[in-house]
């Protein structure tokens, strides 16, 4: 995959702590208008990854690219100036603020004038056309995000990720502990940014049958390698948790 439709790409991402290789040799690629899913049972270095492709670690050896140009991310400051942005589980939301609060966390509107107060009316009316724009529905604004449903936050996290201008957004674990309803939201919302064909996107899950359902291509991750990959269409749950099956077998019989 390269060219124009290439949004990132990592090739042979190697990370060690002390003695432990959270990465041997991690290989992916991501084009515009595309989920990838990566799947694998704790401990098989999904999060090491994505931390490295946000500039939080550095590989000890391999190489990232965006657009096809190579790139050194050596922080997450400069991820973000490339459009990379991750929405974590804890969402880095603040419940007792307001949703346009939120949106515009640490990079508040100021009006014009010598007293620079926060311009309250215009963060309000850009958070609403911000989340009227990716179909996030909230009765206000205003309300806090503290009363908002788990689905809603996470919605708000990724929401506020878009319009800062990422282009290439990590998402880690987005549906975790959420109900039925709760992950149609999410769902929904990743279905149509993907339909914008502007945006990659990388989801981080655990549950199989999910993921194989938003994403259009997964890879399985094990002990710090890529151990499987293919078209989501062309997988299925039971062959992805048969290879899983086949490690533990030979991990007891070893």
């Amino acid at each position: 995959m390269t060219g124009a439709t290439e949004a990132i790409r990592a090739e042979k991402l190697v990370k060690a702590f002390g003695s432990i290789t959270a990465l041997a040799g991690v290989s992916l690629e991501v084009a515009w208008g595309e989920t990838l899913g990566i799947l694998g049972d704790n401990g098989a270095g999904k999060s090491t990854l994505i931390k490295i492709l946000t500039g939080y670690h550095q590989p000890d050896s391999g190489q990232v690219f965006v657009e096809g140009r190579p790139v050194q991310l050596a922080s997450v400051d400069e991820a973000r100036a490339l459009g990379i942005e991750c929405v974590y589980q804890d969402l880095a939301l603040v419940n007792g603020l307001s949703i346009y609060h939120n949106m515009f966390l640490n990079r508040e509107l100021l009006r014009r004038g010598p007293l620079r107060l926060l311009d309250h009316r215009e963060m309000r009316r850009r958070a609403a056309e911000a989340l009227d724009e990716i179909g996030v529905d909230v009765p206000s604004v205003e309300l806090a995000v503290g009363a908002l449903s788990g689905g809603q936050r996470q919605a708000i996290a990724v929401a506020r990720a878009v319009y800062s201008k990422a282009r290439i957004l990590l998402l880690d674990e987005p549906l975790a502990a959420m109900g039925a309803r709760e992950a149609r939201l999410i769902i929904g919302l990743i279905e149509r940014l993907r339909a914008r064909g502007d945006i990659a996107i990388v989801m981080i899950a655990h549950n199989y049958a999910q993921t194989l359902e938003i994403c259009d291509r997964v890879i399985l991750m094990q002990h710090g390698e890529v151990t499987f990959e293919s078209q989501a269409a062309a997988t299925s749950a039971e062959e992805l948790l048969e290879i899983v099956r086949r490690e533990y077998r030979a991990v007891r019989a070893g």
